[in-house]
């Protein structure tokens, strides 16, 4: 039994041997180990609660934050989207528009169309085009009649 008692003792009890050593242990270690215990369990319990609340309730904070954040950029994000199809619906109806213009002028440009109003106008078409030769001075091509 005596070695049993040795090899549960710290370093600076080995170096006692015999009856001592037993009679000593016993009383140390009872006295000793009382309060430290008792103060632990208390202080260690009521130290290990208190914090865990705090901590439960930032994790909390922090979760409930992130879902509002969420939703809130959710719904931004999908008014961004309906604000994108109104304005591609809106350039969609204005390529239309450009389109139709771009005929009208094409019509308008026509040669056939210029010659038609001309004549509502009381023009008369030329006979023959006359040219000017700027190197002579001598204009060229059918005169016509001067009626």
């Amino acid at each position: 039994m005596g070695t049993k008692t040795d090899t549960r003792r710290k370093g600076k009890d080995r170096g006692h041997t015999g009856a001592t050593t037993r009679t000593d242990a016993p009383s140390r270690s009872v006295r000793n180990k009382a309060p430290t215990a008792t103060a632990r369990t208390t202080g260690g319990d009521a130290a290990s609660r208190a914090p865990k609340i705090p901590f439960v309730l930032l994790i909390l904070c922090l979760l409930g934050g992130a879902l509002v954040s969420l939703l809130l950029l959710r719904s931004l994000v999908a008014q961004e989207a309906y604000a994108i199809t109104s304005l591609q619906s809106e350039n969609r109806e204005m390529s239309y528009e450009e389109q139709r213009l771009e005929e009208s002028v094409a019509h308008l440009e026509t040669s056939d169309r210029i010659a038609q109003e001309a004549e509502e106008m009381g023009m008369e078409p030329g006979q023959a085009p006359l040219f000017l030769d700027l190197d002579n001075g001598e204009i060229t091509g059918d005169a016509g009649s001067d009626d």
